[in-house]
């Protein structure tokens, strides 16, 4: 799972995408898909689907793309390592010898189902070990006697279950008998030798627990004893001086683990992340899923390499159409049938750009060109791309290389050109009930160009007379997203293909643009082409010509 992750590329259109956006991401990445098992391409938008597309789509049973708000790199593109983590009820010393088995300097610590409760690092062992050189009186912190034998792998000669956790003064016996009986009081813990003499007027003397040393056991008379006066007896095979030691690492990991958990989850950005590192005392994070559950843990070595995701660019190449963090991501291909824009990349990529009327056209033709089998319904959507972006092949963008591939798509898919195109004609031009909003940002596209910020929208109408009724509310909103986008220039080309051979254009802004591009007078910030205008080979090109001469 985790390895299929990393080889995702995401195929994607731009923002406000429209038919043949969608379309070609979804075609290419099938395309990409038979042709390429080392990643997972997945077809994608950058925004809200159009009528038209929902239309089509549905049509030929083709599931919707999910959207994608964002290619910057999130914890979700790292390769993220299995974790190691220790129970919170395991020892100090077993966190330590999984910190040097492992090479690692902090660990996240789990409770019983997997939660993550804390973390705990070297700096917290070493404090732990610092405190520990005053180890003499577990009242304050009691030891667990499971943790205590299992951290110092001893024998248990006489057991006690009303013992436990250790609790008493812990003494070694290296003074005079005398002197060390005077000290003791009842529920202490002594550490001896091969003391027989010692250990019986200890247990007399009431101490709860009696260890030896170095695996000396303790003779039949004081085992006898110890199980009458209910006496705690340990072998440690350790020296004193380790037994000792041994002792302070038996407290359990959750008496040192810091509770202030630095957690993120799967979808915290990259660069949150380097930042909430670089201010973390363990110079770490934990990743968990929303029920708090362990899924990775990250270092700073684990950002040394760049995180980016895959992506390719299907029907644009500008920075201001695409999907917001394309500075972040690795651009891998661009497949296109615009001008050239201004996206540029650190390493060279596979550039497809063909000025054909649809980029539906140039990914059939890569498909035909490389003799990959397209299915019926990849057809019938490829073959809606092209008739919705050449307005069923009679825009000027339209070339003879789009009407030999819808031809040859209508074949495969089934599907009568003309028959089918006014189907998806009347399917995308349907205005009822749509705020001015809705129309202008349906196929609303910026491009910067000559210095100049521009904002242009395009729509095809049945009825002129409803678009007549509504100029003012459509010029107020123009204006409004003028000013909100700080726009040079705004427009809205409007086309009704069935009954007019013209264009009508609604404008906001610097005027002049268009006056000079087209030559026509513009009144009341609206004016009549003659010729219906493809925006990206008819009215951008014009519209630049005019402002490159004014720079």
């Amino acid at each position: 799972m985790k390895r299929e992750k990393q080889k995702i590329v995401y195929v994607i259109g731009h923002r406000n995408p429209d038919t043949d956006s969608i379309c070609s991401a979804i075609g290419y990445a099938h395309f990409k898909n038979m042709t390429d098992k080392g990643h997972l391409y997945v077809p994608m938008r950058a925004g809200k689907m159009n009528e038209e597309s929902t239309f089509i789509l549905k049509k030929f049973g083709i599931n919707f793309p999910d959207e994608l708000e964002s290619l910057s790199s999130t914890v979700n593109d790292m390769e993220l390592k299995r974790p190691i983590s220790i129970g919170a009820k395991d020892s100090i010393q077993a966190l330590a010898e999984m910190m040097k088995r492992e090479n690692v300097r902090a660990v996240p610590v789990v409770d019983d189902n997997g939660k993550v409760v804390g973390i705990v690092g070297l700096r917290d062992i070493a404090q732990h070990y610092m405190d520990s050189v005053n180890f003499f009186d577990l009242s304050q912190s009691p030891i667990d006697i499971n943790l205590l034998t299992k951290t110092l792998e001893c024998r248990v000669l006489c057991s006690n279950s009303s013992i436990n956790p250790l609790s008493g003064r812990v003494f070694i016996a290296t003074m005079q008998k005398g002197t060390l009986l005077n000290k003791i009081q009842r529920g202490d813990i002594i550490i001896t030798g091969d003391q027989h003499d010692l250990q019986i007027e200890l247990i007399h003397a009431g101490c709860s627990t009696i260890i030896t040393t170095n695996g000396l056991e303790p003779s039949v008379d004081v085992i006898n004893l110890a199980k009458d006066k209910g006496t705690l007896v340990l072998v440690s095979p350790y020296n004193t001086f380790a037994t000792m030691h041994l002792m302070t690492m038996s407290a359990p990991v959750s008496s040192i683990m810091c509770k202030k958990i630095p957690t993120v989850g799967l979808y915290t950005p990259i660069s949150a992340l380097r930042k909430r590192i670089l201010e973390s005392e363990y110079r770490s994070e934990i990743v968990v899923d929303s029920d708090n559950n362990l899924i990775g843990f990250i270092t700073r070595t684990d950002l040394l390499n760049p995180i980016r995701k895959k992506v390719i660019l299907v029907d644009h190449n500008e920075i201001s159409q695409a999907v917001e963090g394309i500075d972040e991501a690795e651009i891998l291909e661009i497949i296109d049938h615009h001008r050239v824009g201004d996206i540029s990349t650190v390493a060279p990529i596979y550039v497809y750009n063909d000025p054909v009327g649809s980029t539906c056209t140039v990914v059939a033709n890569i498909m035909f060109l490389h003799q990959v089998r397209i299915p019926p319904e990849i057809a019938g959507m490829l073959l809606s791309g092209i008739l919705s972006d050449t307005l069923i092949l009679t825009l000027t963008t339209t070339t003879d290389r789009d009407r030999l591939a819808a031809d040859r798509l209508a074949e495969i898919a089934g599907i009568s050109i003309m028959e089918y195109g006014k189907e998806l004609l009347g399917e995308s031009i349907n205005t009822k009930g749509k705020t001015s909003a809705e129309l202008i940002s349906a196929d609303f596209k910026e491009f910067l160009i000559g210095g100049k910020r521009l904002g242009i929208s395009q729509m095809m109408v049945l009825d002129c007379e409803e678009i007549n009724l509504r100029e003012m509310e459509l010029l107020e909103e123009l204006e409004r997203i003028r000013v909100n986008g700080a726009y040079d220039l705004t427009a809205l080309l409007i086309t009704n293909p069935i009954s007019s051979r013209q264009e009508r254009i609604l404008l906001q802004g610097e005027t002049w643009i268009v006056e000079k591009a087209f030559n026509v007078k513009i009144q009341n910030n609206t004016c009549i082409l003659p010729t219906i205008m493809s925006r990206k080979k008819d009215f951008i090109p014009a519209v630049g010509q005019v402002l490159s001469m004014a720079r």
